[in-house]
This record gives structure tokens, C-alpha cells and sequence, in this order.
């Protein structure tokens, strides 16, 4: 189409458009915004162009004469042609994007300069453009305006560009102004053409953007396992509202850059951003039919049994591990103590031999868990964020437990992760946000995020001559986020225990199995918020006391820590039973899976992190510590010795483990919260 056709469209537009007129002949034109909704436009004009409203009034007209009809008549020709006008504004920007934009923007311009008030000219933005997925773009699409979903995976440090470029000719010394980076074809001083002399750029005098480059990633979705992502170049003003993990809508230019590999030079897609915001995410949908099928299932006895079978249905046995793993996907409540988040976020750790499943139990879990992300190994992915350089600057990449917000990380191989990934993650796993410091760099994300995660024994398979204690290679910081360990070994059975475990696996998936209706009701579950009962509280308070007493040579089976952990699976259980209040009934189905989950330990659940003899000395340590703000080995041992606390290296090792205390130079200084918390 040819540019006064393009002005012509624009001008009709404009001269239609009373509403932006009027915009533009007041005062504040700069505080407000200029949308063009293409989606209203298409419908707009779908709805209006009919004849049939306008034929039917016509012949009321004419029958009855009625002037209230003939300004019916006039208001819909009025609304049709404005609806024409806007369709034909729709179809030059879907085939000329880039061009009209900027046609529009200098109209707007144009209009406001009455206004010496305004220092930086408002400029359109276009919303709900064609909308693809990313793994859908190609070079059909180069040059136009497209809309995409995802999330922000990657975020450059702030870059620069050159909007308008100051190209200093060699020859003459004239300044050529040129719009965008690219040299100007021939010199508006001498005349000189770009192979006839040399053009320089003099970056002072010429206008630079800020802008960041961002990684956006398709959303999760269970039906995939792999996701596709695309790099954005988004003006800086943007990115004020937006940060690692947001689940964003952008509308943009489809462009494409060279790029070398190897030999080779290959083009790549890339989007030039004109317009972003967040949208909240809905991966499920959940019909009144299957709300009326989930309250029916509800009522059923022993509900998380009846629901534990159908996650993973080919893997046979670990009922106890799948009970778990369901309780975890619906998740415990919120609560604010003292001004303090406590998670509702439930945390499982499987160790196992090889071949116990552990790792198809992770990845069985996005047919479960609306948003699930499965790695298969931790040392070779960030699980919280990672600062790296790129080219000639530095991003900030989002792992796993900022990409999996508000749903379940399923993490294989935890005790392969990466030394700068272990501090962070005890920190997210506890109070769900990433928090990092580099340098000059400061940089948060949410994290609410649930961890299904499995390691390796040490020694690869686990030696039944010793404790399990004894066989991980997990610290105790680490550790002690975790509010259930399961112990797999491969242990083998009587022969005809072993016929009929095998004879359940060749048979595959029983009736009644249905991992479809697990995710709904999963999905549906997590939107309660059961309040605890004080019949609940007292119970848990009587069964926290019997087998606080029943351990034996003076190990304590079950500690505070573990307390918090019921609740939150009791919660979770509620839940299940689509109930707002947690009752007994939840507080014994959650000691029924406690009781296995400590038999596994011998009924000592401190002994695998810290004994109770020593844990008590790192207490003492901590509460002599905090009076100090720095103090010196000797004096510590002094104190200690006068306090009576024993073994006090011991209890410095492990206060320094849990970043309680920070060892500087002969002394230490006190930091993070109380140890017995």
C-alpha cells in the first residue's frame, strides 16, 4: 500500500475519533494512555457492518414516520462507519505494523505541541494483536505485530541503543541525524554517498534508549516437556513492574538478528516489545460437572488413600510416599505469627537405592500438579538464580524454584547441586522468595514453590549394617527444610511377594484410575483454607507428647521442627476433604504417615540432623552469643566453660552450618534467627 494511502486511513481515523480529539485538545495529555484495541476493532466492525438493523428501522420508518426511529437509524450508520473506518486502521497495521505505529505516534505528536507543558510525548500502544505461541513463531510472522504469553525466565542488566543517530561525515564535518543505528546513505552537507566517505558516530550527541533484554519462556503445562522461549528487547520504562517469574502478555515486532555459530551465520527471532503487562495464569479448566463429580468424591472414607492410587498407577507400592506426594500438591495454609510468614508449602525428600522409582515419582508429578517442573539433575541447572554474563553483559537467569511459583519443583539428584544454589534454596524453601546479592547487584523473585526432591545414598546404595543417618551427603541446613525423608532401599522380598509385585507391574493401570480427575481435584482442593480446631490443636499436643517420651537412651523421636510439619499436612488433608476446618480425623490420617516416616529413622528423627545432647549446647551457645557483637574464640570457651556448655566447637561447626554465626577473623559475630526456632 502506498504512504498516502496509509496517511489516508490514519486521517479518516483521526477526523472519526471524537472521543481522541478531545483527549488531544486538553490539558495533561501526557498522564494519560492511547490504546488501540485491534481485538475490539475486528469485532466491532463484525457486529456493525450487518444491513439488517439499519433495513428493519428503515421500513419502521417509513411505516410509522418516527422521528425517536430515524435517530435510530443515524446513530447506526454513525457506529458503521466508524466501525469501517476502524477496520481499515486494523488491516494497515496488521500488514505494515512497525511503519503505522510510527505514523500514529508523529500524528500524536503533532496534535499535543500546543502543549509546552509536556515534556515526553505519550505514544500509542496496541493491545491484543494476534496472539501465537512461541514455539509457533517462524518467518511468516517476520515483521509483524504479534502477541505471545510466557514467563520472564531471563533479565539483562540495563543496555543501551541508539534511537536517533549523530553521523559526523568525514569529508565535511556535517552532522547527518538519522532514525535508528544504521549509518546514513548519503551526507546531507556535501553529498557524498556511504561508499564515497566515512561516517562517524558521535554517541554524545546522538539519542540513546535504555532498554533490557528478557528471556521470555512458554508457560508450563503438563502435556509438554519441553518449553520453547524467545528473547524481548523491552524498553526500560517497562521493566519497573516486572521481574523474574511474572507471568507476562507482550505485544511486539517479530524481528530477526544474525548470529555466528561456528562456521556458520544463522538468523534469529527476536521480539521488539511495544507493550507488556501481567495476566494470572489459568493451566486448568474445571467445569460445574466436575465440581459436582469432585464434592461427590469428597464424602468417600479414607479420601487421600482412594486419591494416593491414582498418582503414578504403573509404579507399584510406596502408598505411604504417593499419600505424601498428594498432600504436598494441595498444600497447607499461610499463616503470619508475630509478624513472621510461616509457609504453607510442603516439602518431601526421597533417598534411595537406583531402581526404586525415585525418579518417576518426580516425574509422574505434572500429571498431578497443575504446575510441576522436573530437573533431572541439580548440578547442571540453577534451581534459584544465577547471574552470568552474556556477551558483553551480565543477566539474571531464573531456575527452577522461581519458574515453578505457586507450584511444585521436582528435583532429582538434589545432592549434586551447586554450591551458590544450596545457601539460596534453604532460604526459599523456608520463606519462599530468591534473594541474591553479587557485587553491585541486588535481586529478588518469588519462590513459593513446594520441593519434591531425591538424592543417592553416599556411597550410592545404602548398607544395611549402618544408620541411614550416616549415609547422607546432604547438610543439615538443607536437611531440616524438609517436612517428610522417606528411605528407599531395593530390598528383596519372599519369592511370592516378588511374583506379585511383578505380575501388578506387567498389568499396568488398574480401573478407576484416572490421572485427569487427580489434577482437577487437586486443582479445585487448593482453593480452601481450613482453620485448626482446638479438638485438632489438643490432639496433636497429645500425640506430639507420647512420642516425645517413648524414645529410648535418651534420643528425642520427634522435635518442634516436625510440629510445624503436621499442621501444615493436616491442613493440606482438610483440604482434601474440601472441609474449612482441620479435625481429628485429619491429625490421625497425618500421624499415620508420621509414624512410618519415623520408624524408617528407629524412632529417632533428630539423630540424622543433630543429636538432641548437642543441639541443646548450640542453643545455650546462640542465647550467650546474641550479647555480643563480636567476640573472640578464647573469650567463648571462657564463657562456655562457666556456663557448663560442652563440646563447644561442636556447637560453633554447627551454628556456622545454619548461618546462625559468622566467623570473622579469632572471632564471631551473631546472625539470622534463633537456632531453636
Amino acid at each position: 500500500m502506498k504512504e498516502k494511502d496509509i496517511d489516508g486511513i490514519i486521517e479518516n481515523w483521526w477526523a472519526l475519533n471524537l472521543n481522541l480529539r478531545i483527549r488531544t485538545d486538553l490539558e495533561g495529555a501526557d498522564e494519560k494512555e492511547f490504546i488501540i484495541d485491534l481485538k475490539k476493532f475486528k469485532e466491532d466492525y463484525e457486529n456493525r457492518i450487518s444491513n439488517d438493523m439499519i433495513t428493519e428501522l428503515n421500513n419502521l420508518y417509513k411505516e410509522y414516520k418516527n422521528e425517536e426511529i430515524l435517530n435510530q437509524i443515524q446513530e447506526k450508520l454513525n457506529e458503521k462507519i466508524i466501525a469501517e473506518a476502524e477496520y481499515e486502521l486494523f488491516k494497515i497495521i496488521t500488514q505494515d505494523p512497525e511503519n503505522v505505529l510510527n505514523k500514529l505516534n508523529e500524528k500524536l505528536k503533532k496534535e499535543l505541541e500546543w502543549d509546552t507543558e509536556i515534556k515526553v510525548f505519550p505514544k500509542f500502544k496496541i493491545i491484543n494483536a494476534p496472539e501465537l505461541e512461541i514455539s509457533k513463531l517462524n518467518h511468516n510472522y517476520i515483521g509483524k505485530l504479534v502477541q505471545i504469553r510466557g514467563v520472564i525466565k531471563t533479565i539483562s542488566e540495563t543496555l543501551n541503543r541508539v534511537i536517533e543517530g549523530a553521523w559526523v561525515c568525514k569529508t565535511c564535518g556535517h552532522i547527518n541525524y538519522v532514525e535508528g543505528d544504521k549509518k546514513p546513505k548519503i551526507c546531507e552537507g556535501c553529498g557524498k554517498k556511504r561508499n564515497e566517505t566515512e561516517f562517524n558516530l558521535d554517541i554524545n550527541k546522538s539519542k540513546l534508549q535504555s532498554f533490557k533484554e528478557i528471556i521470555v519462556q512458554e508457560n508450563i503445562e503438563a502435556t509438554k516437556t519441553q518449553y520453547d522461549s524467545i528473547c524481548v528487547i523491552l524498553n526500560e520504562e517497562y521493566m519497573s513492574k516486572f521481574g523474574l517469574g511474572d507471568k507476562v502478555v507482550l505485544t511486539g515486532f517479530l524481528k530477526t538478528s544474525d548470529i555466528q555459530r561456528k562456521t556458520q551465520w544463522l538468523k534469529e527471532f527476536y521480539m521488539d516489545a511495544i507493550w507488556i503487562e501481567k495476566y494470572e495464569e489459568k493451566i486448568i479448566e474445571i467445569t460445574n460437572e466436575d465440581i459436582e463429580k469432585i464434592r461427590e468424591f469428597s464424602r468417600k472414607e479414607n479420601i487421600l488413600e482412594k486419591l494416593a492410587r491414582m498418582y503414578a498407577p504403573a509404579i507399584v507400592g510406596h502408598e505411604t510416599i504417593k499419600k505424601a506426594i498428594v498432600l504436598q500438591a494441595v498444600g497447607g495454609v499461610i499463616k503470619m505469627k508475630k509478624g513472621t510468614k510461616v509457609r504453607g508449602n510442603i516439602h518431601i525428600l526421597l533417598i534411595g537405592d537406583p531402581g526404586t522409582a525415585k525418579s518417576q515419582l518426580l516425574i509422574w508429578n505434572k500429571n498431578a500438579v497443575p504446575k510441576s517442573i522436573y530437573v533431572s539433575d541439580a548440578s547442571g541447572v540453577g534451581l534459584t538464580i544465577a547471574i552470568t554474563k552474556s556477551d558483553d553483559h551480565l543477566t539474571w537467569d531464573a531456575g527452577v524454584m522461581v519458574l515453578a511459583n505457586e507450584g511444585v519443583a521436582c528435583i532429582d539428584e538434589l545432592d549434586k547441586m551447586r554450591p551458590e544454589d544450596r545457601e539460596a534454596i534453604h532460604v526459599a524453601m523456608e520463606q519462599g522468595i530468591i534473594d541474591v546479592h553479587k557485587a553491585k547487584y541486588h535481586i529478588t523473585a518469588p519462590a513459593n514453590t513446594s520441593v519434591l526432591a531425591s538424592a543417592n545414598p553416599k556411597l550410592g546404595r545404602f548398607d544395611p549394617s549402618k544408620l541411614f543417618t550416616e549415609q547422607i551427603s546432604l547438610p543439615p541446613t538443607i536437611l531440616n527444610r524438609f517436612d517428610l525423608i522417606f528411605f528407599i532401599m531395593d530390598k528383596i522380598d519372599e519369592e511370592n511377594k516378588e511374583r506379585e509385585l511383578a505380575l501388578k507391574i506387567l498389568n499396568g493401570l488398574e480401573e478407576n484410575e484416572d490421572p485427569q480427575f487427580l489434577m482437577k481435584y487437586i486443582a479445585y482442593a487448593r482453593n480452601f483454607s481450613p482453620k485448626i480446631t482446638d479438638e485438632a490443636t489438643n490432639e496433636i499436643a497429645n500425640k506430639y507428647a507420647k512420642i516425645r517420651v517413648s524414645g529410648n537412651n535418651g534420643k528425642i523421636p520427634i522435635n518442634a521442627r516436625n510440629l510445624e510439619a503436621i499442621v501444615r499436612l493436616a491442613e493440606a488433608h482438610a483440604k482434601l476433604r474440601l472441609s474449612e476446618v482441620v479435625t481429628k480425623q485429619d491429625v490421625d490420617v497425618v500421624f499415620e504417615i508420621m509414624r512410618g516416616y519415623l520408624a524408617q529413622l528407629s524412632n529417632d528423627i533428630d539423630s540424622f540432623v543433630i543429636p538432641a545432647k548437642v543441639r541443646e549446647n548450640a542453643m545455650k551457645l546462640l542465647d550467650l552469643l546474641k550479647g555480643y557483637n563480636y567476640i573472640e574464640y578464647n573469650r567463648i570457651m571462657q564463657l562456655a566453660e562457666v556456663e557448663g556448655i560442652e563440646d563447644v566447637d561442636t556447637a560453633l561447626r554447627i551454628l556456622k552450618e545454619n548461618r546462625e554465626i559468622e566467623e570473622i577473623g579469632n572471632g564471631y559475630v551473631v546472625r539470622g534467627e534463633s537456632y531453636g526456632t
